[in-house]
């Protein structure tokens, strides 16, 4: 819960490090509740990618760096007089040098018997546009992608200090889903771009648990585990489950936090490795084929049911695992309250938060994108073979308005 009910500003700065990729990802999210009821909040980020791999565009070693910018606005609106059911509506516009994309979308909040139930009913509609650079200023429109995403959600109050959420999403993708710039290898002849089906139905289905444990201390009064599991499957024959566990302490003014995480999972079904040929520095793993596939699997029920051929150079549609720890310091400010009048007591309701992480991965995914940890990796320096990181970090600052 937000410490500032009425209205607050969050000004945060992310950090992604790989071995292709560097993201820099400054944000700010601003929030004020108005006397009606009515919640009116808005967001921009930047998103600064620098890359030196294909799939980034880049053609060369030579750094690229590409921008990508966000801005949305989110409405809030109780409905009648209870304000405990709330309706809400969003707006969200992306752009980049060569993909534009608005989202809009709609959430149906009911609070329940006495608040112990919580039900969420959504959907989201996005139109995004793809193109492809030519040159510093220009690209060549590609074709378009229309998303619909729709999502239920039950969150049930068990106990005092037991709360427990489920959710289903399923997410329809029809149109341009390709990557222009992932070249694929067929027997020995290289192509430019990948072919992917233009349809693609994507599920997920998430449980969590929140439960607190009170302790015997004023300086560390409970501690909160939250274990929680995401399934997730689509037409293309990707399966996946994705345990986590998150634990929250507090020390007085300051609390910590921390995330451990798995995803484990199979490929889509026109994954191939498909060589006998000796491919010094390459993970066995990464994609390439023999002849196309030919696949009709997930045909689109609006379409004419023909088989097409599809093939993929995107290590993330094969299998692999991933595993991510993160810790999280988060301190009120309350200390504000002592020194500096009414001005203070305002402030000792900010809070500054830093995080910090690394992500591993094994497969082809491990070696497109992980760090090498060892000196001895048989992949170095062309990927990473068994051992392979990735760093994350978070700064960000709350104030309230």
């Amino acid at each position: 819960m937000s410490q500032n009910p009425s209205g607050e500003v969050s000004f945060r700065g992310n950090y992604w490090r790989d071995r292709n990729t560097r993201v820099l990802n400054p944000s700010v999210d601003i929030r004020q509740d108005l006397p009606s009821g009515v919640s009116l909040s808005g967001h921009y980020l930047l998103d600064a990618i620098t890359s030196a791999s294909v799939a980034a565009g880049a053609q060369s070693d030579m750094p690229f760096t590409e921008m990508r910018h966000e801005a949305g606005i989110n409405v809030v609106v109780p409905l009648g007089r209870d304000t405990k059911h709330k309706v809400a509506g969003s707006y969200r516009y992306s752009t980049e040098s060569d993909y534009f994309s608005h989202s809009a979308g709609l959430r149906l909040n009911l609070s329940l018997f006495r608040d112990n139930t919580t039900l969420l009913i959504g959907g989201d509609y996005g139109h995004n546009t793809v193109g492809k650079r030519l040159g510093p200023t220009g690209y060549l429109l590609m074709g378009a992608l229309h998303t619909i995403h729709l999502v239920g959600g039950w969150s049930q109050v068990l106990s005092r200090r037991l709360l427990a959420t489920i959710s289903y999403e399923v997410t329809i993708n029809k149109g341009f889903q390709e990557n222009v710039y992932r070249p694929v290898f067929i027997g020995a002849e290289r192509r430019e771009a990948e072919s992917l089906p233009d349809y693609r139905v994507r599920h997920v289905v998430a449980f969590s648990l929140h439960h607190m444990s009170l302790l015997p201390s004023e300086l560390v009064p409970h501690l909160t585990l939250r274990p929680a599991l995401r399934i997730h499957s689509d037409c293309w024959g990707l399966r996946a489950v994705q345990p986590e566990l998150a634990a929250s302490l507090p020390i007085g003014p300051v609390e910590l936090r921390g995330m451990f995480s798995y995803y484990g999972q199979s490929g889509v079904q026109f994954y191939r490795a498909e060589t006998s040929m000796d491919r010094p520095g390459i993970h066995p793993q990464v994609p390439i084929y023999g002849t196309p596939i030919s696949w009709d699997q997930c045909a689109d029920p609006m379409g004419d049911g023909m088989p097409i051929s599809v093939y993929t150079s995107d290590v993330k549609l094969g299998t692999f695992s991933t595993y991510t720890g993160e810790l999280q310091i988060k301190w009120r400010l309350s200390f504000f309250r002592r020194v500096l009048g009414p001005l203070g007591e305002r402030l000792s309701r900010s809070v500054l938060e830093l995080s910090g992480g690394m992500w591993f991965a094994d497969q082809a995914v491990g070696w497109q994108f992980g760090i090498p940890l060892t000196s001895d990796d048989p992949y170095a320096p062309a990927g990473c073979g068994t051992v392979c990181g990735a760093g994350l970090a978070n700064l960000g600052l709350t104030v309230p308005l």
